[in-house]
């Protein structure tokens, strides 16, 4: 059996890291680095949307854990600003949302200033020891995934 005493230590790295992350100057920085003014977590919807192609409103809101009507304001901006274009579905009831050139560049700018940020933090750290954090982040980032779609939902059900 696996011994837990590690696990509270990275509880706490991990808390500490997610707060830091989300700081507003930290935030403020990666918008201004990026040259935009848009809200991270509009990235957050457009790196959905360059990842996994068109998704209609309630898949979107889903993804971000967030209510449909939150998402729907969300995307509104988007779509006025540019970023993304509604789409009509499969269905032709439905509607999908599309990112844009203009949504992919800003993207592809943000996620930029993201990668020099973590290449100054981890800048006195070995190649080896960069490719093992990569590694095992990945790893527990798809661990993280498989348990938040399989977690044991409330009244016992899964």
């Amino acid at each position: 059996m696996q011994s837990t005493a590690p696990i509270p230590t990275l509880q706490r790295a991990f808390s500490e890291l997610t707060r830091r992350a989300h700081l507003p100057s930290i935030e403020e920085r990666l918008r201004r680095d990026a040259g935009t003014d848009l809200a991270l977590p509009s990235f957050a919807v457009l790196a959905r949307l360059d990842d996994q192609g068109p998704l209609q409103i309630s898949e979107l809101a889903a993804l971000g854990g967030v209510d449909i009507s939150t998402m729907s304001r969300t995307l509104r901006h988007l779509c006025n600003d540019g970023y993304v274009r509604r789409e009509r579905g499969e269905d032709l009831r439905c509607v999908v949302m599309e990112i844009t050139d203009k949504g992919r560049e800003t993207l592809g700018r943000l996620q930029t200033a993201s990668q020099r940020m973590f290449a100054h933090i981890l800048a006195a750290w070995t190649d080896t020891d960069t490719a093992e954090l990569a590694r095992l982040l990945t790893r527990l980032a798809d661990d993280f995934a498989h348990y938040t779609e399989h977690a044991e939902q409330p009244g016992g059900q899964r």
